[in-house]
């Protein structure tokens, strides 16, 4: 199996995107219930936030890619 396909079958885990959407949550959840002193604690679950969404993408983007190639145009 190649890794477009690797990165499919994970994107249609619902177990894993589950988990991926809980700690998305439990982030924002600290943000909002932070004090407001507490900067450096809202920009932590900020980017832990982000590198979430970065890691769908870059699965996201594997699995474009097979179905890119798939309507690429074929010159022989």
């Amino acid at each position: 199996m190649d890794k477009a396909q690797l990165s499919i079958n994970l994107l249609r885990d619902e177990f894993f995107m589950g988990e991926m959407k809980a700690i998305k949550d439990n982030c924002l959840q600290q943000i909002v219930n932070s004090n407001e002193s507490d900067i450096n604690v809202r920009e932590d679950y900020y980017r832990i936030h982000k590198q979430i969404d970065l890691v769908i993408s870059h699965f996201q983007s594997l699995a474009d890619n097979k179905q890119i190639d798939s309507k690429r145009w074929k010159i022989f």
